[in-house]
């Protein structure tokens, strides 16, 4: 059986009326403007943090990724795409280049190439330019 709580001195009105006045009192709490310009200035300021975040956690991973590129022993020299799941690269591993078709779901050994048959492009190094420099550029073509 369940128990039963007889409330004594209290009719059902009045205990309706203390739980109503209570429940009024927990969210009558009005948000002034500045209340709301303090909010959205914090989550503008939120914003940013992460936006710096993520901004120099890219670099630093990027950083990492290009130093094991560059120690590494494999090397894609060249890829053609034939269809939007297949492409054929040549890749230099060790010393050897062989050349790779890959597809969706597998990679396929198609031949292996000699030195003197492989074109290779020097990587020279790119003068960095500012955003400035660039966009100057891109806004000549377009006059």
């Amino acid at each position: 059986m369940k128990d039963l709580i007889i409330l004594s001195g209290d009719s059902n009105q009045d205990l309706v009326d203390k739980v109503n006045k209570a429940t009024n009192e927990s969210y009558t709490k009005e948000f002034t403007t500045s209340d709301s310009v303090l909010q959205l200035l914090g989550l503008c300021l939120l914003l940013i943090i992460i936006l710096i975040a993520a901004y120099y956690t890219t670099k630093f991973v990027g950083r990492y990724k290009l130093g094991q590129l560059r120690n590494s022993n494999i090397q894609v020299i060249e890829a053609y795409r034939i269809s939007p799941n297949k492409i054929i690269q040549i890749v230099k591993i060790a010393n050897k280049y062989l050349v790779l078709g890959i597809g969706k779901d597998n990679i396929s050994y198609i031949t292996e190439l000699d030195e003197s048959e492989v074109i290779t492009h020097e990587n020279s190094e790119v003068e960095k330019q500012s955003f400035r420099q660039i966009f100057e550029r891109i806004k000549g073509k377009k006059e």
